[in-house]
């Protein structure tokens, strides 16, 4: 086989990949349980994620509603009980913000910190765990002293955002789960300090975790029903 058919058929077949990769969706069940103030709440929802950016999340606790957004920050809540729905925009709400994103797109070597204008300011060895360090100039993040993501294994195990006093916010990464295309951590723990005195942690569990294995009833293409009368603010009853 001469080397130009053996580069159009690998081309062809990294074409052919990329291309069912792109069709790629994906579902899970997520419980989030969190403690603030010595108060605990439970919240629970579905999600339903798409390659294209496309997101659904399904909220079933403590009150039912739906976002959809996308890559670009458009987001809708809905509210069936009220028929109500808030309209969002604005990079944040972007789908690409969430972390399913950043493990599908093998963005999580950085956590797509480089795309918000952080720069690698250092990268150490301890052990068998890697330790990167991240810094920027922009003002949006002026309160931002440095993030630091640590790997074992080539995946992320720990992140931790600090300020001019200290550590504000820990996040740990376990229980990863193998997927044919990709590895995610199925629960996340997550240590905000709220004050010197006080904090919040939240845990985040995902099951079911599905691959393209769906009946008619998921949610991917979602619709806000055309007769939602649009508020703002969400105004919940």
């Amino acid at each position: 086989m001469n080397s130009f058919l053996k580069q159009s058929l690998f081309l062809f077949f990294l074409l052919l990949s990329l291309s069912s990769f792109s069709q790629k969706r994906i579902s899970a069940n997520v419980e989030i349980k969190q403690v603030k103030n010595k108060k605990a709440i439970t919240i629970k929802k579905d999600i339903f994620y798409q390659s294209n950016g496309n997101f659904v999340v399904h909220f079933t606790k403590p009150q039912e509603y739906y976002v959809v957004t996308n890559s670009l920050g458009e987001a809708k809540a809905y509210m069936p009980k009220s028929n109500e729905v808030l309209v969002m925009n604005d990079k944040s709400f972007s789908s690409q913000n969430e972390l399913l994103y950043s493990f599908l797109s093998n963005d999580y070597q950085d956590f797509g910190l480089q795309k918000l204008g952080f720069k690698l300011k250092s990268q150490k060895k301890e052990g068998m765990k890697i330790i990167k360090t991240f810094i920027t100039d922009k003002k949006e993040f002026k309160d931002i002293a440095k993030i630091e993501i640590v790997f074992e294994k080539n995946l992320p195990i720990y992140s931790a955002y600090y300020n001019s006093k200290g550590v504000t916010r820990k996040t740990y990464y376990n229980k990863y789960m193998h997927l044919s295309q990709f590895t995610f951590p199925t629960q996340i723990t997550e240590i905000s300090y709220d004050s010197p005195s006080d904090s919040t942690v939240k845990r985040e569990v995902y099951s079911n975790i599905k691959v393209d294995q769906f009946s008619g009833n998921a949610l991917f293409d979602y619709k806000i029903p055309a007769s939602a009368k649009l508020a703002s603010p969400f105004n919940k009853k």
